[in-house]
């Protein structure tokens, strides 16, 4: 018998060894292709895996934005087109059964009693004012000025100066007629419409004298 032959048996063992060592790596690299088939394979019924957890940002699209667009357009122009509509609605129509009546200007004022005695006069009239000339402790200095405010020649004129608290000692371009009156002179008693003459007087005055802006006048051919 020939001892060469049981020497085989340990190489043998070895190849088989290293054959399940390649079956064992085959199939874990097959379990690990097949692992990453299926998580980056992106099968149908799987969702793609988001990089970056939360909110997504979603981009307008190009119809979007014309959508948007035509929106905006039709606010603006229907924002123009409010403010007639608004008008033509507030304004309220006027009753067919009255007539409209507008309200007399505010400031319309009646005229005072000063301008309604400067108004002309029909026929024979006239107006006396006095202006304080001077002022002393207990006597005055009057200008009087008498106008014609009538619509006629004046011949003479007569004033009454019958005044509170005053008595008239000295007078000037005027007559006196007694019991306070005075009347004009012969060269300033004639006086066309709007004419005047100045005259004038000193008086006494007690403390509390006031001195009236007009007199009595009156008026003769």
């Amino acid at each position: 018998m020939h001892r060469s032959e049981p020497e085989a048996a340990p190489s043998g063992r070895l190849h088989g060894r290293l054959l399940q060592i390649l079956g064992a790596v085959s199939g874990v690299v097959a379990l690990v292709a097949m692992w990453q088939l299926g998580v980056f394979g992106g099968g149908g019924d799987r969702e793609p895996v988001s990089a970056v957890d939360g909110a997504t940002t979603e981009w307008p699209s190009t119809a979007g934005e014309s959508s948007s667009a035509a929106a905006a357009a039709d606010a603006s122009s229907s924002a123009l087109e409010s403010p007639s509509e608004s008008a033509s609605a507030d304004a309220s129509p006027t009753p067919s059964g009255g007539a409209a009546t507008s309200a007399p200007p505010s400031d319309a004022e009646e005229p005072t009693e000063e301008e309604a005695e400067e108004e002309p006069a029909e026929g024979l009239a006239c107006a006396a004012y006095l202006y304080l000339d001077e002022e002393w402790e207990d006597s005055v200095s009057v200008e009087v000025e008498v106008v014609n405010t009538g619509g006629e020649r004046l011949g003479s004129w007569e004033i009454d100066l019958d005044l509170d608290d005053a008595d008239v000692y000295h007078h000037w371009n005027m007559e006196a007629l007694g019991h306070d009156w005075f009347g004009s002179e012969n060269w300033n008693g004639r006086l066309d419409p709007g004419e005047d003459a100045v005259t004038g007087f000193q008086a006494e005055v007690e403390n509390d004298f006031d001195l009236p802006s007009s007199v009595t006048c009156v008026a003769a051919e």
